[in-house]
């Protein structure tokens, strides 16, 4: 039985004082303490069934229930989880073994499953006092509020790991949590925020996650959705519900808030290990992470190669130089050992006899000469001079043999010679069997690596063990349960340059066959929940050459990404899965799915490159050809609204009726309610834009009856959602109509809308889309309103068009407001912005309100350039609503340049004939309103009365505006002096 106290964790056990958390006493039976106290007394140890039983119940039979009883007593008192143990792992039909590490004082996560970088004790750090004091100054800073990120560099094997664990096992107090996850070579890179995520998984599961998974649960359930095993099948449910159409800026803001929350309790140290795999989306995070400017409790570590990363054009050093250059990161670029730092590490590995400590420290001297100060080449050259018996251990002290002669030493020429002189010292059964856990990855279950490798698996995993004991190559990481009940325990080898080498050694056919096995076991084990390992399973497959079951796991592992709003991760996906595809003969099922990820690329492309890029279009017409042949009415709607999407700020405006007409043929054949709903949205938006304001009324209108009738989450898929749209634009032709009432309920129930489904981009479409009517109806209060609301929320969500419209409506109320100086520049850069994202609808009417503005200041040239851009604009463009306005203030300039009267009276004619020809009666009324000043002016008082009236009589019963107001008033005046 246990003979003295151990610490392990924030538990202390004591075989007479029992199990206490802190100075909480922790209440377990008799029974199970014994049980706690015998396997602590082996720890590492497997202790067999058998053994408990017999020293448990000696003499008594009993069945395995309860020692079951026992063990999940003990899990529950020590918050354990048998799927990632922190104390207690269970040895599939074994035993069980007790992994609980010495604690140290803080609350740090399970390090047993870290690698090394070859160190032969733990603790064993020389040379790296200075990058230490940093880390520990960052500590300082992090507790005090600063939020902290230290980016570690170096070289493979230059000590980056073993920098960071001492650091961490020493990071002190109760005020400290760690938690750490890396990078994945072989399926990270594209697998989006898979450190974090890898990161999160261990920290919610071990013994004081509670506080992290609960902070996950309150502010960022998007993150807590890609986690399954986190949370129950109802709760996950209840989640992606919650969650359906957010965005990337959404995403990094949940977990930036929820880590925020965890670190109030206590400073959070995040460690994030080889970056120079990491997706973008995950250096996208670290890059919003730093540059908050709120304070946070929180130090974020990230380790990465830098000449790996620089060979592969990775953008984690774009991150780092920018970062430094706005001083929101520290870089720690590690350099080689010193020789003093070598004699140092040689001195307190090696404690030698008397009589050989020069020549152990002249030898270590040559070491380094030889290692040039790579830690690991290094402790490797070491190794093989013990091997070789150079270095030899009798009676508890070291010695050099008298007749080395450093030539004649052994040490290999560099760091990969070190390494394979390592790996040929394995037994043959051996080094075979680490091939084959190469192929899986740098970590790996012994049930995968056993169907590999063919092997039964308490083989392998005796094998493994004791190559994690005899030779330093693998560690062991805890144990895993498969969804099919296998659990098996887990292993990794302890420097990723290990797993390369052995990669290296397979040769090709066998890869392949290698590949193809293990996916097919993971496949098989995951079965419906495949899609968690989607990315993985697809790199198996892909690698494997079976293009036929790589490509649905990588369509998979694409809608994955875009669930997680990461584009570039999604696109890279379908791209590969595309690329495959075409590798397959053609048959229905073949084209049929190429036309799926031909459409699947929009939105993750769209992200990327913008909503008029030429790639979107290329493969939204792909598609459409595709539909098209294979007679596919849902596929051919769905691309041409991607069609249709990509015009409609970019192109000309009749392309983009035609796109929206051939949208609703589709739809209309169809029938179904989600495609009808999204056609009639695209078709009375685009006849608004060429003025067709009542049939524009009339379909926006079926179309909120269409939407309302589908659940939200049919939409989810198609952005923003179209009951939203319809009412904000349907309120555009209702205030150009001159119904002011109407438009203002519409407008506001479009926002209401969008605001109970807290989407950010879609609330600054709806912003935007009122803010634009309140323009119209010269609303100023509100539009100055909705400006500043919209405004702070295109700029937090990074949304430049909708910044632009933000800066139009901003500009339009400051010349309102009399400040014309700065509403004028506002509105240039609104039209700058607009046009830089590609778009070109909707400059007719930034440019008109530029030219009424310019007028309003006296800037008679600068109005004029502004109106025969828009009419140029309007020709060439097909951009109509707004046509009134723009001959209106034609007008305008015309008689302040002095122009006659019969060339004003001409465009204002043809102004209030286009405004009836659109039944826009609000522009109407204002083009009239401006001729009957003009001819009453001339004392064509009659005239201008019966004019006026004329435009005002149709709206009577409209309700009121400000032009209608104005107008009315005008004619009242006109009567009155007749």
């Amino acid at each position: 039985m246990l003979d003295q106290a151990i610490t392990f964790g924030p538990f202390r056990l004591d075989a007479r004082a029992g199990l206490t958390h802190g100075k909480r006493q922790v209440r377990v039976t008799p029974k199970a303490l014994a049980l706690l106290c015998c396997l602590a007394e082996q720890r590492g140890r497997v202790v067999t069934k058998q053994e408990l039983f017999e020293m448990l119940w000696p003499r008594t039979p009993v069945g395995d229930a309860a020692l079951v009883s026992c063990i999940q007593e003990l899990r529950r008192a020590l918050r354990d989880n048998a799927r990632q143990p922190r104390y207690i792992e269970t040895l599939h039909r074994r035993g069980y073994r007790f992994i609980g590490a010495p604690a140290r004082g803080a609350r740090v996560a399970d390090f047993s499953g870290l690698r090394s970088a070859g160190k032969p004790a733990p603790g064993m750090l020389v040379g790296r006092e200075s990058e230490l004091a940093t880390l520990n100054e960052a500590l300082l800073l992090a507790r005090a509020g600063t939020r902290q990120l230290v980016l570690v560099t170096g070289e493979p094997g230059i000590g980056k790991t073993s920098l960071v664990r001492a650091f961490l096992e020493g990071a002190g107090g109760e005020d400290a949590r760690v938690a750490w996850g890396q990078s994945a070579e072989h399926y990270g890179a594209t697998e989006p925020y898979h450190p974090i995520l890898d990161a999160l998984l261990r920290a919610c599961r071990a013994p004081d996650g509670a506080g992290l998974l609960q902070a996950l649960e309150e502010h960022a359930p998007m993150w807590l959705a890609q986690m399954p095993t986190l949370v129950s099948a109802s709760q996950l449910r209840l989640l992606q519900r919650r969650i359906a159409g957010a965005t990337q800026e959404r995403m990094l803001r949940e977990l930036t808030g929820a880590l925020e929350a965890a670190a109030a309790e206590s400073t959070l140290l995040l460690w994030l290990e080889d970056l120079h795999w990491a997706d973008l989306s995950t250096l996208d995070w670290l890059a919003a992470f730093a540059r908050r400017p709120e304070p946070a409790p929180v130090l974020l570590v990230g380790t990465y190669r830098p000449g790996e990363a620089a060979a592969e054009g990775h953008a984690v050093h774009r991150l780092r130089d920018e970062l430094s250059r706005q001083g929101r990161s520290r870089v720690l670029a590690l350099a080689p050992l010193s020789s003093a730092a070598v004699v140092q590490y040689v001195a307190a590995r090696f404690t030698p006899r008397p009589e050989a400590a020069g020549a152990l420290a002249r030898l270590a001297t040559e070491v380094h000469g030889r290692t040039e100060g790579s830690p690991l080449f290094m402790v490797g050259a070491l190794n093989e001079l013990v091997a070789r018996g150079l270095i030899a251990y009798d009676a508890g002290c070291w010695s050099v043999r008298a007749d080395a002669r450093i030539e004649d030493l052994g040490i290999p020429r560099d760091l990969w010679q070190a390494i394979e002189r390592q790996l040929e010292r394995l037994e043959p059964a051996a080094a075979r069997l680490l091939e084959v856990a190469s192929v899986i990855g740098s970590d790996f279950s012994v049930a995968a690596l056993a169907t590999a490798a063919g092997c039964a698996i308490e083989d392998v995993d005796d094998a493994c063990n004791r190559l994690a004991r005899q030779h330093r190559l693998l560690h062991a990481a805890g144990t895993e349960e498969w969804p099919d009940g296998t659990i098996a325990s887990r292993f990794g080898f302890v420097h990723a340059l290990y797993r390369e080498a052995l990669y290296e050694r397979v040769p090709a056919g066998r890869r392949v066959e290698l590949h193809r096995r293990i996916g097919e076991r993971l496949a098989q084990a995951y079965g419906e929940r495949a899609g968690e390992i989607a990315a993985q399973l697809g790199m198996h497959f892909e690698r494997g050459r079976d293009a036929a079951r790589a490509i649905p796991y990588l369509q998979r592992a694409g809608e994955t990404a875009l669930r997680r709003s990461a584009a570039h991760e999604a696109a890279a996906h379908f791209l590969r899965a595309l690329g495959l595809l075409r590798t397959l003969p053609h048959e229905r099922s073949r084209d049929e799915l190429e036309a799926t990820l031909h459409l699947a690329l929009h939105a993750p492309l769209t992200a990327i490159h913008g909503v008029g890029s030429p790639i979107v279009e290329a493969h939204a017409l792909e598609a459409r050809q595709l539909c098209e042949r294979l007679g596919d009415l849902r596929g051919g709607f769905a691309a041409h609204r991607v069609l249709w999407n990509h015009s409609l700020m970019r192109h000309a405006v009749p392309t983009t009726l035609q796109h929206a007409r051939e949208l609703m043929a589709h739809a209309q054949a169809a029938q179904q309610p989600v495609e009808l709903a999204l056609a009639h949205r695209a078709l009375g938006c685009s006849l608004i834009y060429v003025g067709e304001h009542r049939e524009a009324d009339r379909l926006l209108a079926q179309g909120i009856a269409l939407a309302d009738l589908v659940a939200d989450a049919e939409f989810a898929g198609y952005g923003e959602h179209p009951g939203m749209i319809c009412r904000v634009f349907a309120a555009w032709p209702e205030a150009l109509m001159g119904f002011a009432a109407q438009a203002g309920r519409l407008a506001a129930a479009g926002v209401e809308h969008a605001r109970r489904r807290d989407e950010p981009h879609g609330l600054a479409f709806a912003l935007v889309t009122a803010g634009l009517v309140y323009l119209f109806l010269r609303d100023v209060r509100s539009a100055e309103r909705v400006a500043t609301e919209v405004l702070a929320l295109s700029q937090e969500y990074k949304l430049p068009q909708w910044i632009a419209f933000a800066r139009e409506i901003q500009g339009w109320v400051a010349c309102q407001h009399g400040d014309f100086a700065a509403g004028i520049a506002l509105l240039d850069e609104a039209l700058a912005q607009l046009h830089a994202t590609g778009a070109r609808t909707h400059s007719s009417r930034i440019l008109a309100n530029l030219a009424e503005s310019c007028l309003s200041c006296g800037k008679v040239a600068s109005a004029r350039a502004h109106v025969d851009a828009a009419l140029a604009h309007r020709e060439k463009h097909g951009e109509h609503y707004y046509a009134p306005e723009l001959y209106r203030l034609r007008a305008l300039v015309l008689e302040r340049e002095g122009a006659g009267a019969q060339e004003i009276e001409a465009a204002l004619a043809e102004a209030i004939a286009v405004a009836r020809e659109h039944q826009a009666g609000l522009l109407a009324v204002r083009a009239a309103h401006t001729l009957a000043e003009h001819w009453s002016a001339q004392g064509r008082h009659r005239a201008a009365a019966d004019m006026l009236a004329t435009a005002c009589d149709p709206l009577v019963d409209a309700g009121d505006s400000v032009d209608f107001a104005a107008a009315r008033a005008a004619l009242r005046v006109l009567r009155e002096a007749l």
